[in-house]
């Protein structure tokens, strides 16, 4: 018989003497003891606190006030552990700067945010669920490795009539590197256009390209030539036109390059078009006869222009500084004594990429002059022109001609998606005489465009917009213009 704990009864001897479920039963009063001190635990009274009515506070029942349980004080909070051993970053000036934009462009970021930007993500969601790219690949492009392509296209540009095509493409065509592209459009039998091209490979960084486009479209725009242009003076005219150019370029850094061209161009106008037309407005004393409207022209012209870019690929930081330069020599094979002019400009423009995760806000400030080497005008068609594809979008093509342009163009770009950019542009500037010579702030025209831009390059994209223009400080800066822009741009 083995004893425990001096009780004198063995571990059987409990066992009987506590009946089955004893073990149960003990871990119950066990339970209650614990729940009987926790009870009397906070039933005492607090430390500091005042005593009630009548005299001290009573101690807890069946115990003297000197075996009351003494208050615990609370434990400090736990500092944060520091697991990588590094300071905080803390607030950078690039997060300090990115609200001026932030709230300048509150207004537009609503729309882009929830008209363009969500729209475009669950399309995106769903394309990639659906496969839709490996889908219409598969539909638009054949041959070896995929090196044929016929793709449809449409333009849809407020203000001008809309029109369908063809892009086709035949990569590595006879030799490898050589490209051909060809574009049929047409928007009725009076509006058609062809445009073949060839890209000649000479080394890893330079080639020959060689482009012939024939056409006639019968609504293209004019409203007067000068700063003072009125947007309800716009007219239509009809354009035939044939032209044919080599290019030589050669790239030297990621987005620097210089190239030289020649080419030649015949052009002829006519009135035949839908609207008030420009002899209508002419007869009604609305601005004079453009030059070379009544006779047009062929020119024959030589040029160059170059880029030098700072900026470097993706995922480098968008820092940098890019100036382009132009210049062109032309003369009217026709009267190449009398008409002959001088095209040239160029736009210097800065990026600083707030965040390091191509938040960038860029400011471009560009120049461009067209000046006449003979007795005779230089063309309407080969004067400085803004809007369309050229700085100020928020203006329609033809909407602003001149002998000079200045123009500065303030744009923000952020990220929307895997391979899209959303872009704010807010640009002031306008068309005036020789050599800016009647410049004046109150002669300054707004433009602003809102969109979507492809974020592939730096310095050109596949773009689309939504922009609005307007009338100079000194008409009043009402807008006058709605447009709509689907395509490509280069440079700035």
């Amino acid at each position: 018989m083995r004893e425990t704990g001096g009780l004198g009864t063995n571990e059987k001897g409990w066992t009987r003497a506590l009946g089955p479920g004893w073990r149960r039963r003990t871990a119950a009063l066990a339970s209650c003891a614990v729940l009987s001190l926790c009870a009397e635990a906070l039933a005492a009274p607090q430390a500091g606190a005042a005593p009630q009515a009548g005299g001290a506070a009573p101690a807890p029942p069946g115990r003297s006030p000197a075996a009351a349980p003494r208050e615990l004080a609370p434990s400090a909070k736990r500092a944060l552990p520091d697991y990588d051993g590094r300071p905080d970053e803390g607030a950078s000036v690039g997060d300090a700067l990115l609200w001026v934009p932030r709230v300048a462009f509150f207004p537009a970021y609503l729309v882009s945010e929830y008209l363009v930007r969500r729209p475009l993500g669950y399309l995106t969601v769903a394309a990639e669920q659906g496969e839709w790219i490996e889908e219409l690949k598969d539909i638009f492009t054949f041959g070896p490795n995929d090196t044929i392509g016929i793709v449809p296209t449409a333009l849809l540009d407020f203000g001008f009539r809309e029109s369908v095509g063809v892009y086709i493409f035949y990569d590595d065509l006879f030799f490898p590197g050589n490209e051909l592209r060809v574009h049929a459009a047409t928007g009725g039998d009076d509006w058609l256009r062809l445009t073949i091209a060839d890209r000649i490979p000479l080394d890893g960084r330079a080639h020959v390209k060689l482009r012939g486009e024939a056409g006639t479209r019968p609504d293209w725009l004019f409203a007067g030539i000068g700063p003072r242009s009125l947007g309800r003076d716009w007219a239509r005219y009809s354009a035939r036109s044939v032209e044919g150019s080599a290019t030589v370029h050669v790239g030297f850094d990621a987005f620097s390059f210089v190239e030289a061209y020649t080419g030649a161009k015949t052009v002829d106008f006519d009135d035949i078009c839908c609207g008030p037309t420009v002899g209508w407005r002419v007869a009604n004393g609305r601005y004079p006869l453009p030059p070379s409207f009544d006779t047009g022209y062929t020119a024959y012209r030589i040029g160059a222009r170059a880029a030098l870019d700072s900026r470097r690929p993706r995922p480098e930081r968008g820092h940098g500084v890019r100036l382009e330069l132009s210049g062109e020599h032309a003369a009217d094979l026709e009267r190449p004594l009398q008409s002959r002019w001088l095209r040239y400009g160029g736009t210097l423009g800065g990026f600083v990429d707030l965040t390091g995760h191509d938040r960038i806000v860029s400011l471009a400030l560009s120049a461009a002059f067209a000046d006449p080497l003979g007795p005779a005008e230089v063309p309407f068609t080969e004067l400085v022109e803004l809007g369309g594809g050229a700085p100020m979008h928020g203006f329609r093509e033809g909407r602003l001609r001149g002998r000079s342009a200045a123009a500065a163009t303030l744009e923000y770009r952020y990220p929307v998606w895997a391979f899209v950019d959303g872009t704010v542009q807010v640009a002031a500037g306008n068309v005036f005489s020789e050599h800016l010579r009647d410049f004046d702030l109150d002669l300054l025209r707004m433009s602003f465009v809102l969109g979507l831009r492809t974020s592939d390059s730096r310095d050109h994209s596949f773009d689309f917009l939504i922009g609005s223009a307007t009338e100079t400080f000194e008409q009043g800066a009402s807008l006058q213009e709605l447009r709509l822009m689907i395509g490509a741009s280069h440079g700035f």
